[in-house]
């Protein structure tokens, strides 16, 4: 009766050892994107401190990073698109901490939230938000222009 007990937890143990091996080997599955291109936008006057795009590829199509900087933050654009239907885009705006890059000396005086140090140039995420396909007007338009900055020969290439 004993030894019957210790086998089925030796059974349940080996089987719950299996599973966790074969849910982690699935998991390891080749998502990863590969970066083909790269574009510094800083003197396309986007934004008042710059920006850049980047053109990265896997197997499930390509996905466009597009990040603005301004004086307050950073918004940050993930356009996965697949030849040229775009699949989903993913929305990151940050803020500096205490809304400046760093703080001067002159207007600490001014900042509401001054807790007496240094800004290290660290950003908190503000928002973060999801769109499917071209159901954002805005989104979808933004990702047509900067696709554009990107040859076309790279696009085929990659993207097709």
């Amino acid at each position: 009766m004993i030894l019957n007990k210790r086998i089925s937890k030796v059974k349940i143990i080996t089987t719950i050892f299996i599973l966790l091996i074969g849910c982690n080997l699935s998991a390891k599955t080749n998502f990863s994107f590969e970066k083909v291109f790269e574009l510094d936008l800083t003197d396309k006057k986007i934004s008042s401190e710059g920006g850049g795009i980047e053109l990265e590829k896997n197997k499930g199509g390509c996905l466009l990073i597009l990040s603005v900087y301004g004086e307050t933050g950073q918004e940050k654009y993930k356009f996965k698109f697949k030849k040229n239907n775009l699949i989903s885009t993913s929305y990151f705006k940050y803020r500096y901490q205490n809304g400046l890059i760093s703080i001067d000396d002159d207007l600490k005086e001014f900042i509401a939230d001054d807790h007496g140090q240094e800004n290290d140039g660290s950003m908190d995420l503000i928002v973060n938000k999801l769109f499917i396909g071209n159901e954002n007007r805005n989104i979808t338009k933004k990702f047509y222009t900067y696709k554009k900055k990107i040859p076309s020969k790279v696009l085929i290439r990659y993207c097709s």
